[in-house]
């Protein structure tokens, strides 16, 4: 499996009881195949997975599943701080259909590099299934290093990994040293230009929730060799992005969504309400950029 061009990170919609609403899931997948996804992303910070037990980890990735239903590829995260459960979560995965599982940093018990070595390597073997390693240094609090990769991307199922750095010589490392094809994904709008540039095969975009159409503009005039029309746009959307990180992901995004009448419900704690401020400044970005619900 090579992911390429635009991954969209599904919101985990609420009802008012703080139930999972998958029929607003079900329609997001759609809306989301119907505007130009290349490939399905669930969890992560965005989809809220770190609020969710296994039971409803699993029924989320099930829903998509099956409601994508093979039409492009679905990644899920499975990879937490303990290595039992993330075992456990990509073989059920695995099982649901899934195409391949995104393994996160382990969070607090972070591991010295030996541990997270025989970490990664027990959920890839286990699950037998394409793994992504999700690199994410400011939220987990560790830097998965250059060397540890590069032993990572020679166990047969790592194929790639997922970065959300904000350091490009990140992805001049990975792509100087990386067996040919050691897929990088970058999932950090700021970066989008510079890390297609550097050979990042796909993006998985904040931004593209509530507007698809520029992200994939810029990756589709990159490809097509259209270097500064895709600069040009990619500048334009900073200002977009700019806002939608205004604080912890996925705040700003799923509030946006709401304001834009996607309906996608509240958050779980420890995540509260938007900043009224920060808030308006987001909705008046929202009329000013004429964006609408898809």
């Amino acid at each position: 499996m090579m992911l390429r061009g635009l991954g969209i990170n599904v919101i985990t919609p609420f009802l008012e009881t703080n139930e999972i609403d998958f029929e607003n899931i079900e329609r997001q997948v759609d809306t989301y195949i119907n505007n130009g996804a290349d490939f399905i992303v669930i969890g992560r910070n965005t989809g809220e997975f770190y609020t969710m037990d296994d039971n409803e980890i699993i029924s989320v990735i099930e829903t998509v599943a099956k409601r994508v239903n093979k039409r492009i590829p679905v990644i899920a995260q499975t990879g937490f701080n303990d290595t039992s459960r993330s075992i456990k979560l990509s073989i059920k995965a695995k099982l649901m259909g899934i195409d391949g599982i995104i393994l996160s940093p382990p969070y607090y018990n972070i591991g010295n590099e030996q541990g997270l070595l025989s970490h990664y390597k027990s959920i890839s073997m286990a699950a037998n299934l394409p793994c992504y390693i999700e690199n994410d240094p400011e939220k987990s609090g560790v830097n998965i290093s250059h060397s540890l990769l590069m032993e990572l991307s020679e166990i047969k199922n790592i194929v790639g990994v997922i970065e959300n750095s904000s350091d490009i010589k990140q992805y001049i490392d990975i792509k100087s040293n990386s067996p040919y094809n050691f897929e990088i994904i970058c999932a950090n709008d700021s970066l989008l230009f510079p890390s297609l540039s550097l050979g990042a095969t796909g993006v998985i975009s904040t931004v593209a929730n509530i507007y698809p159409d520029i992200i994939s503009r810029i990756i589709n005039n990159f490809d097509k060799g259209n270097i500064s029309v895709s600069r040009d746009i990619y500048f334009g959307m900073l200002k977009i992005n700019e806002v939608l990180t205004q604080e912890v992901n996925p705040v700003p995004i799923k509030t946006a969504m709401n304001m834009l009448g996607y309906e996608v419900g509240d958050f779980r704690l420890p995540l509260g309400s938007m900043n009224p401020d920060k808030a308006a400044k987001l909705a008046t970005l929202l009329m000013d950029e004429k964006i609408h619900k898809l």
